[in-house]
């Protein structure tokens, strides 16, 4: 059952141990077997279509979804008879165990609290690519962590794409660290129904007990609150979930693939005020003093998705325009403008494949060789202690520290609804020492009129949006990805 019968599987390389990478490679597959669990929209409109084409690299041996009416709608659709179908992964790696399905990795991308599905898959040496983000917090994602980390080898990776578009790679290859001046990040995110549309991905489906519904939801509480800290309010905790794991953290993984991580934070700001998530904008440096600027727009009304990465040099100025991953076909391009025997010459060039393309071919490496992922847990955590700081300083901007226990009700509230001055004006940037190092940092000075913030995901859990809000992303009011 289960396709291809393949020389070597990951759960027997994880019990035997073998020492040598070379060795490891010359038992490798030529395909690879492959379970998907939650088949919401990431995976009916990234995933199984690139899986499926890949039939070269990848089989789809099983498919794993909670709801037994998506499970049944998706798997009817994506051709997978109903013996590859599971409702859990304890049932899913309890066919693993008994033998009755040959696994070789996992694509994960369910929503909800994930931290106790992947623990039970990685501890079968079960490598597993994870639509972010794989926690809430940083303690959920250290336990993961740990246990690869006492495995000795990567088990974990996280699904950006656009850290494998070629464009990226010409992007760094082609301009020195050394000559960079600053670099923006640029991210315009329409609703799901606009990213996704021409997908006609199956609805959302929680035909669920409400016994387990409220398990589900209390769950994600608990972990979202335990993230956020507890000093954080219901508005902290939506821009944290909506707008900074869901967003600022893609751009954060971007910079650190080209660049290197962020180490200073010199300011956050958040506007408007009552919209959540709205727009998020973070400044900072990287080690070398190059600065940094990260701004991402939530508009469920924009036309199309917008993902770019412009840069300036000592002698060039250009830009990366990256597709989103649901766009298979589409790639990215890689632009810039020098001076070459006094005249002004622009360049373009075209990524060689789609971002989606590309990480998959990465997924493969990573499952099949041994291959060290681009991003996996450890870039995973650095990051998330980013995206805490910058959350930390929009809150503090408000009067609010988020590590602090929180106040008696009552105390305060002037502070929760005002903020403190004129730090928490709409637009305003908040400018602070560096918590990413704990040593003083140059107080900027204000933003100039002509200040440039011009409009740049799906979310995951359900979580609600601070009262007064006035958008939210759709994926919020019912997930778009179920929970396996």
């Amino acid at each position: 059952m289960g396709g291809p019968t393949v020389a070597w599987q990951a759960s027997e390389l994880f019990r035997t141990a073998l020492p040598a990478t070379t060795e490891r490679i010359s038992l490798m597959p030529s395909k690879i077997n492959v379970a998907v669990v939650g088949l919401g929209t990431s995976a009916q409109a990234v995933h199984l279509p690139m899986l499926l084409r890949r039939h070269d690299r990848f089989h789809v041996s099983a498919v794993v979804d909670i709801s037994p009416r998506r499970l049944r709608e998706a798997s009817e659709k994506w051709g997978l008879e109903e013996e590859r179908r599971y409702g859990s992964v304890k049932e899913l790696m309890a066919a693993v165990r008994s033998k009755d399905i040959e696994l070789d990795a996992v694509v994960f991308s369910a929503d909800g609290v994930k931290g106790e599905d992947i623990l039970q898959i990685i501890k079968r040496g079960i490598p597993v690519l994870v639509e972010p983000p794989v926690a809430y917090g940083t303690e959920e994602l250290q336990a993961i962590a740990e246990f690869e980390r006492m495995a000795g080898r990567p088990l974990v990776m996280l699904a950006y794409g656009a850290l494998y578009d070629s464009s990226i790679k010409l992007l760094v290859g082609e301009n020195q660290a050394r000559d960079l001046r600053s670099l923006e990040f640029e991210t315009l995110m329409p609703a799901s129904s606009v990213m996704h549309g021409k997908h006609h991905v199956t609805s959302a489906a929680y035909d669920l007990p409400s016994e387990q519904r409220i398990a589900r939801r209390e769950s994600l509480k608990e972990a979202v609150e335990k993230g956020a800290g507890p000093g954080a309010n219901q508005r902290d905790r939506d821009i944290y979930v909506k707008g900074l794991l869901t967003g600022v953290l893609a751009q954060l993984a971007l910079l650190r693939s080209t660049y290197g991580p962020l180490e200073e934070l010199h300011g956050v700001r958040h506007w408007p005020e009552q919209v959540i998530p709205g727009s998020i904008e973070v400044l900072g440096a990287l080690d070398k003093g190059v600065h940094v600027r990260l701004v991402w727009h939530y508009l469920p009304f924009a036309p199309e998705y917008h993902d770019a990465v412009r840069f300036v040099t000592n002698r060039r100025q250009g830009r990366v325009e990256l597709p989103a991953a649901a766009d298979l076909d589409t790639r990215g391009s890689f632009t810039f403008t020098q001076k070459s025997d006094g005249a002004i010459v622009t360049s373009e060039r075209l990524s060689e494949h789609s971002p989606a393309y590309g990480l998959h071919e990465a997924f493969y490496a990573f499952a099949a060789k041994g291959e060290q992922p681009a991003y996996g847990l450890t870039e995973a955590l650095e990051d998330l202690e980013v995206a805490r700081a910058v959350l930390g300083e929009l809150a503090l901007a408000e009067g609010r520290d988020i590590n602090a226990e929180p106040e008696v009700e009552g105390e305060g509230e002037e502070h929760e609804s005002r903020g403190h001055g004129a730090e928490a004006r709409e637009g305003s940037t908040v400018v602070v020492e560096n918590p990413l190092t704990e040593t003083p940092i140059v107080t900027a000075p204000e933003q100039e009129k002509g200040f440039d913030a011009r409009p740049g995901s799906e979310e995951n859990g359900d979580v609600h949006a601070a009262e007064g809000s006035r958008e939210e992303p759709e994926g919020d009011k019912e997930s778009e990805r179920s929970e396996a």
